[in-house]
Parts: structure tokens; C-alpha cells; sequence
């Protein structure tokens, strides 16, 4: 089932009013369920005030909060401020809070149950449900948002959420885009993205075009007019996530009125604009007729998640490629304690990996040692960090190197795709198709992979040799940490082997290794993210070794090796831990 909830904003200024009336006239003529988030400056507003009072009587429309056209900061000059809460040092956020509040509770006599904004960090959260504990949900983050709006903006865009569920979650007290680990690491709210958006091309390119919102698609020129499959294909493949989620699936509209007439960055007429935004809606009242969709209102949705989705349960995805017909597949997989991303374009490698069980603690605002950056660190992101070797050298990534005689082949040049993905109650389990490599002298192998997530930041990976002779071969992790695709500081990080010989060096960049037989374990302790990843092998593997970077390849790799024997299986942990 696909359960979906429709937002809209009021008009930020006259010239808007027939378009937002437009909106809601299309909605309620259609019988869908409206939350109207509102700004403090409609707020202030006594004609848009009397409008929302009737949509909220008429209609049953959700009235609450969206923090944007915020009351001005105590000191600001002549106006000038930040646009978004989340930018406030922490007493200002807390007064423009309060002030806000108190303005909707005298203008409609009740509490808000939702808010939002285009990201609502920890430290906001907190003061929101502790000024107001009526508030059951929030939007709280764009999925993926960052460095590849920041730059298509001009870099102009300071919004900064990637590394966050793609999927409604329960926001941690200490980072509210990683989820929460039981009750008391919650803020005690639901918390869902603005908008769904593609699983794709948020991964690989920017976000905000490939979205549930008509006016973003034709932004990115995916649509001819009145032609628009993009955008029902972009819903279907959120349906798709109820195979693999206990039936479970989940679309966020939220579309405001200045998107709906005369907007500069879209090429196509008013007509056509409105046209496919009625085409759109109209969509999702058919799967409903089909009872293939479910419409809620946004405090009617975050009673049902908390009734039915408990804290700390998996979230996957299995993302196909659909605009520019490359045939890509992608797989996610989210608990509360990692976030990662599987690349069966390259071979199965990992393309991000986020340590959600290092509990990071971080909030943003202009006295935040964070400032603007509220991403959730990754450990590998093969984006914004080279991935596969392209120009110099390869960057954040994993693979499988195979070794047949003196040569040396990369799983990461094969494509492969989804197999099977399997859910049980304590193992999510995704099988890949099999890469086949050939040697330069005619000898071919063929490996399977299947990934095998058991939570706590334990993933177990299995290599099966289906065809070809023994090879040798090489598990491989190549990582840093960071938030945008500039390198961070790796120096303090602590290189370990554990083996024959068991040894540690800091990184210093001077590229060099430490190695061992009859290794057990290899691992890179992050202390700037509180983060361990290791590579452990299942029982003893012949030889492993740790490897620093240089100031040219500012990253970490970590090694273990082994035979790989037909029909047998090499098993290999991947772990996170806090430290």
C-alpha cells in the first residue's frame, strides 16, 4: 500500500492567491486530504488567515506550521537575516520559536500537530516538541540535498541534508537525520522528506530536480508538454518499495503556488504547468479507486507509522534507473545504524556508506560548530569522492580484486543487477546477479555476491565462485570521511592489523603500509566521526594490510586476501562501530 500525504503552502504575496486557490481547488474537487503548512508571515496576514480558517472548516484541511517569512532576529540590520530556522544560533531559534508558535495558537486557538521546513535539525526539534508537545510529525530534510544543488544554485544554496533516510524515520535527539535507536534516543515525532525523490539520480545528480512535484520535473526538462511519464514512473518506483517493506510504501507532495504560474525556470506555459500538477493528483485518486493508495493527512500518517512501524526497523529500496534508459539498478538499505548504498553498476561495490552507529551529535546554526553542514558524515561516497578510477587514482569505494596467474582484474568494471532481495525478521539479504571476468589469456571466472545486513552495523559480504578455476582474491575498502566531495583531516586516524603480527600507525600521509599473515581482522578508527570500520574475516584469511594515503589520494585502505575455490564461499564482515 502506498500511503501518501499532499501539503501545500499559502501565497507569499497577491499575485499568488488565484494560483494557491487553484491548488486547493483541484484537491478538494478531487476528494484528497490536505495539510497546509503555514508561514509566519500568512500568519500575519488577516485575508489568507480567514481563507485557511474556511479550507480548515469546509474541507478538514490540517493547518500547521512551515518555517519560512520567519519574524526577524532580535539585532538583524534593515531586514537582513537568515531565511530558515535551522541557520539560527541556538537563543534565537528558540525566541523565533516561541514567537511563532504563540502567533498560530492566537490565530487558530489550538496547537500545530505538523510542522516543516526544507530541514529541521536536532537542537529545532527539541525546542519545537518541547514548546508545543502536540506536534506529532515534522519535515525535516530533502534526501541527498547538498553539494550538487549548492553548485547548481551558483553556490548559492546553503542547505546542506545529505546522508538522511529517503522515507519517513524517527529523528534522533543527537542528529535528526540519522534514526533513532529506541525511545530514548528519539525526539518523539515522525519525521518525513520533503517530497520522495528519484533514488537514482538524487544519488547521482541533483536532487531537487528528480522529484514528486510536476513543476521540479519540468525544471529538469523531463517532460514534452503535456507528456510526462517521468513523473508517474518516479511514483511507481516508491510503490515498488511495498514488495520489499512489509507492504509498506511512501510519496510526500508538497507543491507551493508560485510554482504554478509564471515561473521563469520552467519552459512551459501556465496551461501546461496546471495541467499536469491536476494530471498528477489525478493519478494518485486512481490507485486510490484501486485501493492501491491511501491519503492522509499529515497527523493521520504519523499515527499510523507509530502504530505500525516500530523504532529501529530496516528500510530498503531497490532503485531503477528510468529517465535516460540505462538499465542501472541501485539498493538501499537504512537502520539505526547504518545507511548504505550498494553500486551493482560497478560490480556490487559500496557506493555510500554512512555510520549511523557512531551516534554522531551535531545541529546546525550560526553559534553550531556544524554552521551550515547538517549531512550526516559518510565513510564512502563515490560521487563526490572518485568512486572507480577515472582520472588519477580511485577514491572511496569497495571491491573484489581477482588475481589469475599474474593478473589482476577489478569487480568494480563489471556491471551486474539486482538477483533477489530477501527480508526476514533479523537479516535482509540482497543477491546479486553474477560478474563474469576474463583473463587476457582466455580463462573466464564467474562470482556471485549477496550482501547479508544483520543490523548493528554488521554486514556480511559472500563471494561464490560459480564457473572458472581458483583464483585469488582480494577484499577491498578504500574510505575517508567527510560531508562534501573536499577531503577532510585524516590525521589522527588510527590504522590497525591484526594477525601473525598485530601492529598500528597513525596516518601521517606518507603512504605507507602495515601487513600481517593469518589476519583476522583490519580496521581504521575515525576518531573525527567517533567511527570503527573493519574488515573481519570469517575465521582466518592468509595475509591483510592497512594502507595510508598522500596528500594526492587523501584516503584509507584496508585489505584481506584469500583463495576464491569454485562452488565455495568466501565470507567477509564489514563492520561499524562507535568509538
Amino acid at each position: 500500500m502506498l500511503y501518501f500525504n499532499l501539503l501545500h503552502r499559502p501565497a507569499e504575496n497577491p499575485s499568488q492567491r488565484a494560483s494557491f486557490a487553484l491548488q486547493q481547488r483541484m484537491a478538494h474537487d478531487l476528494g484528497l486530504k490536505v495539510t497546509l503548512l503555514v508561514d509566519y508571515q500568512s500568519l500575519c496576514d488577516e485575508e489568507t488567515v480567514a481563507e485557511l480558517k474556511t479550507y480548515a472548516n469546509d474541507f478538514g484541511d490540517e493547518l500547521g506550521v512551515w518555517f519560512m517569512n520567519l519574524p526577524p532576529a532580535a539585532d538583524s540590520a534593515d531586514g537582513r537575516h537568515e531565511p530558515f530556522i535551522w541557520l539560527y544560533a541556538d537563543d534565537e531559534k528558540r525566541r523565533i520559536i516561541e514567537q511563532v508558535l504563540t502567533r498560530f495558537k492566537a490565530t487558530f486557538g489550538v496547537d500545530p500537530v505538523s510542522v516543516g521546513s526544507y530541514h529541521l535539525d536536532a537542537e529545532s526539534l527539541r525546542i519545537l516538541k518541547e514548546l508545543a508537545p502536540s506536534i506529532q510529525i515534522a519535515v525535516a530534510g530533502c534526501f541527498e540535498e547538498g553539494v550538487r544543488v549548492y553548485h547548481g544554485c551558483n553556490n548559492s544554496w546553503y542547505l546542506f541534508s545529505e546522508g538522511m533516510p529517503w522515507a519517513p524515520w524517527y529523528p534522533s535527539r543527537t542528529h535528526s537525520l540519522r534514526p533513532a535507536q529506541n525511545e530514548a534516543d528519539s525526539l518523539g515525532i515522525v519525521a518525513v522528506p520533503h517530497l520522495s525523490r528519484d533514488l537514482v539520480l538524487s544519488y547521482e545528480g541533483r536532487n531537487d530536480f528528480f522529484a514528486t512535484h510536476p513543476a521540479n520535473v519540468q525544471r529538469a526538462m523531463a517532460n514534452d508538454g503535456m507528456n510526462n511519464p517521468y513523473m508517474y514512473n518516479l511514483v511507481d518506483q516508491h510503490r515498488l518499495q511495498a514488495d520489499f517493506n512489509d507492504g509498506f510504501a511512501y510519496v510526500h507532495i508538497f507543491v507551493g503556488p508560485a510554482w504554478m504560474s509564471n515561473d521563469s525556470s520552467i519552459q512551459d506555459t501556465d496551461d501546461v504547468t496546471q495541467g499536469l500538477y491536476r494530471e498528477f493528483l489525478e493519478y494518485f485518486v486512481e490507485l486510490r479507486k484501486l485501493g492501491q493508495a491511501t491519503d492522509m493527512k499529515m497527523s493521520e500518517f504519523a499515527a499510523w507509522y507509530r502504530d505500525n512501524i516500530p523504532i529501529g526497523k530496516p528500510q530498503v529500496a531497490l532503485a531503477k534507473e528510468m529517465l535516460y534508459g540505462t538499465g542501472k539498478h541501485y539498493f538501499w538499505y537504512l537502520d539505526s545504524f547504518t545507511r548504505i548504498l550498494i553500486d551493482p553498476t560497478q560490480g556490487g561495490s559500496i557506493g555510500d556508506l554512512r555510520p549511523y552507529a557512531a551516534q554522531i551529535e551535531s545541529h546546525t546554526g550560526a553559534d553550531a560548530k556544524a554552521l551550515w553542514y547538517g549531512s550526516y558524515p559518510y565513510l564512502i561516497q563515490s560521487q563526490h569522492r572518485t568512486g572507480n578510477s577515472y582520472h588519477y587514482a580511485d577514491g572511496s569505494r569497495t571491491t573484489l580484486l581477482v588475481t589469475h596467474k599474474d593478473e589482476t582484474l577489478d569487480l568494480a568494471n563489471v556491471r551486474v543487477k539486482v538477483a533477489e532481495v530477501t527480508r526476514a525478521e533479523s537479516e535482509t539479504a540482497l543477491r546479486l546477479t553474477p560478474a563474469t571476468l576474463t583473463f587476457s589469456d582466455g580463462t573466464r571466472v564467474s562470482i556471485e555476491t549477496t550482501y547479508r545486513f544483520l543490523g548493528g552495523g554488521k554486514i556480511l559480504i559472500e563471494r561464490k565462485l560459480l564457473e572458472g578455476e581458483d583464483v585469488r582474491a582480494q577484499e577491498y575498502v578504500k574510505a575517508c570521511w567527510g560531508l562534501t566531495e573536499y577531503p577532510e583531516d585524516l590525521r589522527n586516524v588510527i590504522l590497525t592489523v591484526s594477525g601473525k603480527t598485530s601492529e598500528e600507525m597513525r596516518y601521517e600521509y606518507r603512504s605507507r603500509e602495515i601487513r600481517s599473515e593469518a589476519v583476522t581482522a583490519v580496521a581504521a578508527q575515525i576518531p573525527q566521526i567517533q567511527t570503527k570500520i573493519s574488515l573481519q574475516a570469517e575465521g582466518t584469511c592468509e595475509s591483510g594490510a592497512v594502507m595510508e594515503g598522500y596528500l594526492f589520494s587523501p584516503y584509507f585502505t584496508l585489505t584481506l586476501n584469500g583463495a576464491l575455490r569454485a562452488g565455495k564461499v568466501m565470507r567477509t564482515w564489514l563492520n561499524i562501530e562507535k568509538i
